[in-house]
């Protein structure tokens, strides 16, 4: 979500170095439909048939902690319950969250610590996602009636690519992803990530919904014989973790010195970009840390070093 002049080097070499090892790699799948449906909601199922309670919208206001005999360790989180608040209290915490979020929730207190206090130096960038929707199919190269028919999706069924549009990364999700996005009676839906985002952040939706239907038309000129029937745009002034040059180093691993309280997310020490696969190997790395520390966490013995 970087331009190339300002993006570290690391980024592109860990995604190249996965292109070259993984043969399958240049088919890049997506889920049949819907996040919510084909990813999040098989994932909350097999938590909660284990006991896990999941809740939403209780946003955690403050991190309680007590100090003793030079050991810091977190009592409990204070969270919101409607008009009111609670108090959990728990063995670990773990939390997952993206850069400005775990910048909201720290206390002042823990930036004596480095580990702590370097977070602040990561930024996250913008990034805006639009979404068209055509009367026909824009990625159908070569029928022209099966660009105009509407019985059946046609074009381009993969994740694709470009360095001569603002949006980096596009796909038709009528052909990647038809449980949800495929609609009888209609064409493409192609969904475009524009980065970097910063110039677009401040910029009206129907602006930038025309602006990229312009550099559609000038990717597949055949699409200018189709019509825009519809367009979202989503924009989020603070995404990714902004991955420049020597930020790497500010990184936090998923251990910190409050021995009972662990990090987690794509932008914490993880060896992939950051990303919904970054974050998973983040989350599993925060699981080891738990398990190698669970007696110290309980207050039996001493911190096992990551």
């Amino acid at each position: 979500f970087i331009d190339a002049d300002n993006i570290s080097a690391r980024c592109m070499l860990t995604i190249f170095q996965l292109f070259a090892a993984k043969t399958e790699a240049s088919v890049l799948r997506m889920l049949e439909g819907s996040p919510y449906e084909y990813l999040h909601k098989p994932i909350v199922e097999y938590l909660e048939a284990r006991g896990t309670k999941i809740n939403t919208r209780r946003r955690v206001r403050e991190i309680q902690f007590t100090e003793n005999d030079g050991e810091t360790r977190v009592s409990g989180i204070v969270v919101a319950s409607g008009e009111t608040e609670e108090t959990i209290a728990a063995d670990a915490y773990v939390f997952a969250c993206d850069v400005p979020g775990i910048q909201r929730i720290l206390p002042e207190a823990w930036r004596k610590w480095p580990e702590f206090d370097k977070i602040y130096k990561l930024d996250a960038v913008p990034v805006a996602t639009v979404q068209l929707r055509f009367d026909g199919w824009v990625t159908e190269l070569h029928d022209k009636n099966q660009r105009q028919q509407l019985e059946r999706a046609a074009g381009l069924d993969n994740l694709l690519y470009t360095p001569d549009a603002d949006f980096s990364c596009f796909a038709d999700l009528a052909l990647t992803s038809p449980g949800d996005y495929y609609r009888q009676g209609q064409g493409s839906l192609l969904q475009l990530v524009l980065t970097p985002g910063d110039p677009f952040i401040k910029e009206n939706n129907e602006a930038i919904a025309h602006h990229v239907l312009k550099q559609v038309h000038e990717l597949f000129p055949s699409s200018r014989e189709l019509n825009m029937t519809w367009y979202s745009v989503v924009k989020l002034a603070q995404s990714l973790y902004r991955e420049a040059p020597g930020m790497d180093l500010y990184r936090p691993n998923q251990q910190t010195p409050v021995p009972n309280f662990f990090l987690a997310g794509s932008y914490t020490q993880q060896d992939y970009i950051d990303s919904m696969e970054g974050a998973t190997i983040s989350g599993k790395q925060a699981a080891q840390k738990i398990l190698a520390n669970v007696e110290h966490i309980l207050g039996r013995t001493p911190v096992t070093a990551s």
